[in-house]
């Protein structure tokens, strides 16, 4: 007989799975592919852990980093940021990072986006939730594509036996290997494998001496490349060619050369350079930085230069120049036995500055902003003959120029502060910086002009902002993935142009959402037991407003009957069997609490664990410390269970009042009932549960249960069909 009421107790407890029918008060059939169990909600358990374990390949590859880290629980996507530097130290101090992804759903990403040989990349990874709580930043790995050197030279004439080759080292290259050939393609199949040089961390460029094969190099051009290869013994393109050759004697000395162009002109480099000899002629090659070394003039080629001056000096004008980019010339004189070394010098143009700016800054207790800027090619060359002066001029947000402009001498790393008041009118704010011009003088002259980006104006308040909470789903409206119903987002301005409207959770969550135009915003990503609050924020990066920032407070949609039944069981009716939606820090309490024990002791198969779940035992929620009673007893040749609740909820958003018993005889039948009336909900998703049409009939109920909503602007019936 205890066997049997056992089994009918262990029944009661079990047999609470149920089919939902939403019928507006209406008796209908109730669909059988609903139910409660069978509905799969993700459990929210994530907690913002930073990314572990990540990783950047260096120089594996010629035109990838790849990006590793170790998954986060309960992360939906991750995002990845970057910022670069020229050298691999990375400092801490004054990195600009750029997020290059903003949706990977795998720990894994492949960076080809805008990547440059020489330069250092370091990442940082973040995990996210669709429901937009954001984790913290992975630390940082740093990552560099393979390369072969930029910049080579080869030294021409300098010796009569060897030519010297130097190179700039790239980063995280292990070998190096020099090629050479007769012809400028050293790629080509005419090319010929000189030797290996091992990558050294001790120094910054390498010197490689080739001893010519005199019989038949000597005096002769001969183009040198240098490949590079990764740890992986992946292999770069070859580098650009450079020329080089050993001098032979008997051929014209070196020109000299007092004279080139830097910084005196905007527009072309001019080369002087003295005559070698009435039997000499003349050859001009030249690079930049990243580019192949071409003869730019060659009288073997019918070039011809003007008539040298009276002191015996030509002059050379190249006007394909660009700015900010330093020219290396090299001066050959040749005559019938050979060429002369060459004579290399450097030349640039007057150039405007580089990488201008104009950020929000603070210095002390002022707010304002500040203007920098890189300074032009030739800024550290003690060899031009005029220092540059840099001249700053500024302008406000009505258009006109404020004040003289400012000067600041070459080499004085240009920050320029210009403060603006921590309050603002709309009057006071066309007063203030909007924009920075500078220009770049040297002697008599001076260069194009740089503008800085443009401070925006301020946007126009927002007078009074709303949301629906809890409201009835409108006819039109359909549930998200998660069982929500849209919130309504409605706002009063003068201004229906572009905003960015802010969302914060009740769990954390903070999520943006572009609004290009007008003055309402249905939001349908919203999330199950989070309450939203909704604001347009119209300061600026200081903080002030034009008008105070208008909140719309507590807002959030409806569930379906099929989500508010999943709630109910799972974070109030039973926690102790389903914890859908219970707090992952309290998931495993509830799986090992005392009432979870002796539910588990009336599912075993024999009868001494089945006796162990006679008896009782309460337990209290980890936010309100409401309780939850359970008693089962025997009961005649039946039995009877008893759960009771207080204001229990292992949420704060949800709770549930009241109590429920069922009495059983010997076969299984009989009846339920709550000495409450019901089950009260209070909370987000307040309702009444009530059991008169519920029975038990074959050890489970059967019936329905009647649901009356709560919803902020009135009340809905819906049945539950067990």
């Amino acid at each position: 007989m205890r066997k049997l009421l056992l089994i009918l107790i262990t029944s009661i407890l079990i047999s609470c799975n149920a089919s939902i029918l939403m019928t507006n008060g209406e008796l209908t059939k109730p669909n059988d592919n609903i139910d409660i169990k069978d509905t799969v909600i993700s459990e929210s358990g994530f907690k913002g852990d930073a990314p572990k374990n990540i990783n950047a390949t260096k120089s594996y590859y010629t035109n990838q980093i790849n990006v590793r880290w170790s998954s986060v629980n309960y992360a939906d996507y991750y995002t990845i940021e970057r910022c670069e530097h020229l050298t691999p130290e990375n400092p801490n101090d004054n990195k600009t990072w750029k997020e290059i992804e903003e949706s990977i759903f795998d720990t894994s990403y492949v960076d080809e986006t805008n990547l440059e040989v020489g330069v250092y990349y370091t990442y940082r990874v973040k995990a996210h939730t669709f429901e937009g709580k954001v984790g913290v930043a992975s630390q940082e790995a740093t990552g560099t594509i393979l390369s072969s050197p930029l910049n080579i030279d080869a030294s021409k004439g300098t010796s009569i036996s060897t030519i010297d080759i130097e190179w700039e080292q790239m980063p995280n290259v292990d070998e190096y290997r020099i090629y050479k050939s007769t012809l400028p393609n050293v790629s080509g199949l005419d090319s010929e494998f000189v030797d290996r040089v091992q990558a050294s961390s001790t120094s910054l460029n390498l010197i490689y001496s080739y001893k010519v094969d005199l019989a038949k190099e000597g005096g002769k051009e001969l183009y040198f490349a240098i490949e590079g290869v990764g740890p992986t013994n992946v292999r770069a393109d070859i580098s650009l060619p450079r020329s080089g050759y050993t001098f032979v004697p008997g051929s014209p000395q070196a020109p000299s050369v007092p004279y080139i162009t830097k910084a005196d002109s905007t527009d072309s480099i001019t080369i002087k350079f003295k005559s070698t000899g009435s039997d000499t002629k003349y050859i001009i090659k030249r690079y930049y930085s990243g580019s192949s070394e071409t003869v730019i003039f060659s009288e073997e080629y019918g070039n011809t230069l003007p008539e040298a001056d009276a002191e015996g000096y030509y002059t050379f004008i190249d006007t394909d120049v660009k700015a900010n980019v330093e020219y290396t010339y090299s001066i050959i004189a040749y005559n019938e036995i050979g060429s002369s070394p060459a004579t290399v010098v450097t030349g640039y143009i007057l150039s405007p500055v580089l990488n201008i700016a104009l950020e929000p800054t603070t210095r002390g207790s002022n707010i304002g902003y500040e203007l920098s800027f890189n300074e032009p090619v030739g800024s550290s060359d003690s060899g031009k003959v005029n220092s540059y002066r840099y001249e700053i001029t500024y302008f406000n947000k009505a258009g006109e120029q404020m004040g003289s402009p400012k000067y600041f001498e070459e080499g004085s790393a240009v920050k320029d502060f210009t403060p603006i008041s921590r309050s603002v009118t709309k009057e006071s704010e066309l007063a203030e910086v909007s924009y920075g011009v500078v220009k770049v003088l040297c002697g008599a002259l001076e260069s194009s002009v740089e503008i800085t980006n443009r401070i925006p104006m301020l946007s126009e308040p927002v007078t009074s902002i709303s949301a629906n909470k809890n409201s009835k789903p409108k006819e039109n409206e359909t549930p998200n993935s998660y069982g929500v119903y849209p919130v309504t987002v409605t706002w009063t301005s003068d201004y229906i142009g572009e905003r960015v409207l802010t969302r914060k959770g009740s769990d954390g969550s903070v999520k943006k959402f572009n609004i290009l135009s007008g003055l309402q915003f249905i939001d349908t990503t919203c999330d199950i037991l989070v309450i939203y609050d909704y604001y347009i924020d119209t300061s600026d990066v200081f903080g002030r407003s034009l008008g105070p920032i208008m909140h719309t407070g507590a807002a959030y949609g409806a569930i379906t009957p099929t989500i508010f039944a999943n709630v109910l069981e799972s974070v109030s009716m039973k926690p102790f069997e389903n914890q859908t939606y219970v707090p992952a820090e309290y998931k495993q309490y509830w799986k090992k609490c005392k009432i979870a024990q002796l539910v588990s002791y009336g599912n075993a198969s024999d009868l001494s664990t089945q006796m162990k779940a006679l008896g009782n035992a309460s337990d209290q929620d980890h936010f309100r410390g409401g309780t939850i009673s359970y008693n089962a007893s025997m009961e005649g040749v039946g039995g009877q269970i008893y759960f009771s609740y207080n204001s229990f909820g292992e949420n704060e958003n949800f709770a549930l009042t009241g109590n429920y018993e069922m009495h059983v005889d010997a076969s299984g039948t009989g009846s339920a009932s709550s000495n409450t009336g019901g089950l009260t909900v209070s909370g987000m998703y307040p309702a009444f549960i009530s059991l008169a049409e519920i029975s038990v009939s074959k050890k489970a109920f059967i019936g329905s249960y009647l649901i009356t909503y709560h919803y902020s602007d009135g009340d809905e019936e819906y049945r539950v069909r067990i």
